[in-house]
């Protein structure tokens, strides 16, 4: 190879970098847009559930034999409350999406933003494959992909384990509840009512997580993370297994291998938890 050539490739690959930075840009603008857009949806899900809920629990409220100072003083603040709701839901789902796109009051909806990312995704796979980037350079942006993995499985586990806690505090609160009411009812019926959605509200949330197991999927997440993160530092600084490797290409391919086999675990662990307990039963033994 010329240097003339030498240094026309040089460029290329360079501006092939630009552009890969470029697209990941990108794709990290659209990402937050899909979460921004789903949080946007989430609330709108939740006001029009508990906008008309607490209407309607305020309307047979007032036709209970309660006295005229606690219907007072759940009513005045209830049902501004209830309201506000309402007029939440009526704007969000009037205007549902995400971020506004540029000057026009248009939103992009979550469908939206996966498929431009999807579509990122693609360009940027088709120009790391075209053969500009040499397989040193693969492995270094599969290095940097690994730490937003990071990013990804935490914010994941993170998730499955406020589910988990939400649905725990139920079962806590809504036990002694319902113990501590079925001891005074004293043949209230509405005692006795309130009983009733207490113990269905704990018998679904020990349902949930039985089924769905929050917090076997939170833990597993958050190991698989620190694992990545470990194998990251330990590149970075050049210890444990790295420390033997003589050039840095040498410890570039073993952190890509042992990184994918964390993934590898991960998904298998995935899969196992979706399997009913009989099957996974079988598949320990």
């Amino acid at each position: 190879m010329t240097p003339e050539e030498f240094v026309e490739a040089q460029e290329r690959a360079r501006a092939a970098n630009v552009q890969l930075l470029e697209i990941d840009s990108q794709i990290r603008q659209f990402e937050f847009e899909v979460r921004y857009a789903r949080r946007r949806r989430r609330r709108a899900v939740l006001s029009c559930v508990f906008g008309p809920a607490l209407l309607l629990v305020f309307y047979v409220m007032y036709w209970l034999p309660l006295s005229s100072s606690l219907l007072s003083a759940i009513l005045i603040p209830g049902i501004p409350v209830s309201l506000g709701c309402c007029c939440a839901a009526y704007h969000l789902l009037k205007n549902p999406g995400g971020l506004p796109v540029g000057d026009s009051k248009m939103r992009r909806s979550a469908e939206e933003s996966e498929l431009e990312i999807a579509k990122l995704r693609d360009t940027r796979k088709l120009k790391i494959a075209d053969g500009t980037f040499p397989q040193k350079t693969r492995r270094i942006i599969y290095k940097d992909d690994a730490f937003k993995e990071i990013e990804k499985l935490r914010a994941d586990s993170n998730r499955y384990r406020r589910i988990n806690n939400a649905f725990q505090g139920i079962l806590i609160v809504g036990s002694l509840a319902a113990t501590a009411a079925s001891g005074v009812a004293s043949g209230e019926q509405g005692v006795r009512w309130a009983v009733l959605g207490v113990s269905l509200a704990v018998g679904i949330a020990s349902g949930f997580m039985g089924y769905y197991k929050y917090k076997e999927r939170s833990f597993y997440l958050q190991q698989t993370a620190d694992s990545i993160e470990h194998e990251w530092e330990a590149f970075e600084v050049g210890v444990g297994r790295y420390k033997y490797c003589d050039t840095e290409e040498i410890a570039l391919r073993e952190f890509v291998e042992e990184v994918h086999r964390l993934k590898s675990e991960q998904r298998k662990r995935e899969q196992n938890l979706e399997q009913p307990p009989e099957a996974r039963d079988a598949h320990e033994r």
